[in-house]
């Protein structure tokens, strides 16, 4: 399975840079943003399609990297709940372990007899 990530990942970026290469023409097109809303209305100076794709592709990660922030988080919090209650366990065994302590005969109390 470790051989298999970094060649998976070759083989992405190979069809990658093969799509690019091949529509280079499509990727060098450029085109600008419209907004038209009833009061105003603009328009972004003419950018690349790879810009836009770019763009977009970065938004999407930023977007799923902070979504699985809250669940690390939420997994971190786990695992150390988790964590604490296996030392306590271990404690407990390890003192359910130990030999009993025997215990020292107490000499009897001598009564104050005068």
């Amino acid at each position: 399975m470790k051989s298999f990530k970094p060649v998976l990942f070759v083989l992405v970026v190979i069809a990658l840079v093969v799509l690019v290469v091949q529509n280079l023409e499509v990727f060098m097109h450029e085109e600008s943003l419209k907004l038209n809303i009833l009061v105003w209305s603009d328009q972004t100076r003419p950018v690349p399609l790879s810009v836009y794709f770019l763009g977009f592709f970065l938004a999407g990660l930023l977007i799923s990297y902070f979504y699985g922030l809250s669940e690390r988080f939420k997994a971190k919090k786990t695992l150390n709940n988790h964590m604490e209650t296996i030392h306590k366990l271990q404690e407990e065994v390890t003192v359910l372990k130990s030999p009993p302590v025997e215990e020292q005969p107490t000499p009897p109390e001598e009564s104050e007899s005068s």
